[in-house]
């Protein structure tokens, strides 16, 4: 188990093989089968094995309630970045495909470190310290967290940041849970590199052989065939079945399987990339804020878009370079629109680290990604609100007045 363990939360599901596990304990592949049905009766007791007690429990939730939430923040993303808690984080999204009801109970532990948050915050809005806002209050809780381990950054091929980096982004995303994005600064966290601006071209020269539109069927076979099975899984002979294209051309143009993964990937991000959120139109900044919350919810959850962060989780550290750019693009998509209605209203642009916070509440984190599930209008709807009160007001009371909404 302990060994199993090692090689699941490092290398997931896929890329694990009992013939490793077994070597590394030292025991026969036939002993495995002696205990377990096969790999994956293996990896869902490794996993269950590992939701233990979460770390909230003993912490004292009182007094100064920025110092408070920071030291709650602090906390969360320390304990985040440990081996087993971002292995067990990893694990609950590349788990959706092949183990949904472990992935659900992966999400149920993963809030369940916000639940004493949760009471806490309750409590200031009760009191009247906080303002009270519509929606499952560990819903509200679980935003503070997400910010502060910035959703899925980390799992999309960024590495985990330095203990200063932690401490700052925490302290940033407790800036902006109570005080909206007009006081937070984040200039000293890392910025993205920018991102290209023409559509990717393969190295081979197939395209003056097939047809634009036969070489273009050819990708989105392959994009579909790697969606829906993953990299480890998708068979090449599926894709020349569906396209007629032979094994010899998809080699000249794209070298492998590697190759023709890494294209159709990038196809897809330049795809994403051209179809930018429409401008929301309402009488004032928080509303068009609101509309955009949830135009860009909407977006983020479509079956495609949850099927490509899945994806490239699950192939961060072979295709980092294709992960960042994916990553990078969904915060572009919510940080371009955003940006501009703040330039309509005379506000300078944020810093980087502040719009990917930004994101961070419109898609409410890894939520939908971590378990997916149908997400009716009703709950969009109030977790856009949510979302678009933080962003614009934070969640101390009276902190502008509704002239500055206007």
């Amino acid at each position: 188990m302990a060994e199993a363990a090692v090689h699941f939360l490092r290398d997931g599901f896929e890329r694990t093989s009992l013939d490793r596990i077994a070597a590394t304990a030292k025991v026969s592949k036939q002993a495995i089968y002696e205990y377990f049905r096969g790999k994956g009766d293996l990896f869902e007791q490794v996993v269950r094995a590992e939701l233990l007690e979460n770390f909230s429990d003993g912490l004292p939730l009182q007094g100064d309630v920025q110092a408070t939430l920071e030291q709650f923040a602090i906390l969360l993303v320390e304990s985040f970045a440990t081996p087993r808690n971002y292995g067990l984080f990893r694990a609950s999204i590349m788990a959706t495909r092949a183990f949904p009801e472990l992935a659900a109970a992966l999400h149920d532990y993963r809030r369940s470190a916000s639940r004493g948050l949760s009471t806490y915050l309750n409590d200031l809005a009760t009191d009247g310290r906080l303002q009270p806002i519509e929606g499952d209050p560990l819903d509200l809780a679980t935003r503070l967290g997400a910010m502060a381990v910035e959703g899925s950054r980390h799992f999309l091929g960024y590495p985990l940041p330095t203990r200063a980096q932690r401490q700052a982004q925490a302290r940033l995303a407790v800036e902006i849970y109570l005080h909206g994005w007009r006081k937070a600064d984040g200039s000293q966290l890392p910025d993205d590199a920018p991102l290209p601006s023409a559509p990717p071209a393969a190295a081979g020269g197939v395209q003056l052989r097939l047809k634009p539109e036969r070489f273009a069927a050819l990708c989105t076979a392959a994009a579909d065939e790697f969606l829906a099975y993953g990299f480890e899984s998708a068979s090449l002979d599926r894709i020349i079945a569906t396209t007629g294209v032979s094994r010899s051309t998809i080699y000249r143009q794209f070298g492998n399987k590697h190759g023709l993964f890494r294209h159709v990937m990038e196809c897809e991000i330049h795809r994403i990339a051209q179809q930018p959120l429409p401008m929301p139109v309402a009488p004032n900044l928080e509303q068009r804020i609101a509309i955009l919350t949830r135009t860009a919810l909407d977006r983020h959850l479509e079956p495609r878009s949850i099927a490509l962060h899945h994806l490239l989780v699950e192939e961060a550290e072979a295709f980092p370079e294709v992960a960042r750019a994916f990553y990078a693009t969904q915060v572009r998509s919510v940080a371009d629109p955003f940006v501009a209605i703040l330039a309509t209203e005379g506000v300078d642009r944020p810093t980087p680290a502040v719009l990917r916070c930004v994101h961070t509440l419109v898609t409410s984190g890894v939520r939908y990604i971590a378990a997916p599930r149908p997400v009716h209008s009703n709950e969009r709807e109030v977790v856009s609100r949510q979302a678009a009160i933080i962003i614009c007001r934070g969640l101390i009371p009276y902190q502008f007045g509704t002239t500055d909404l206007k």
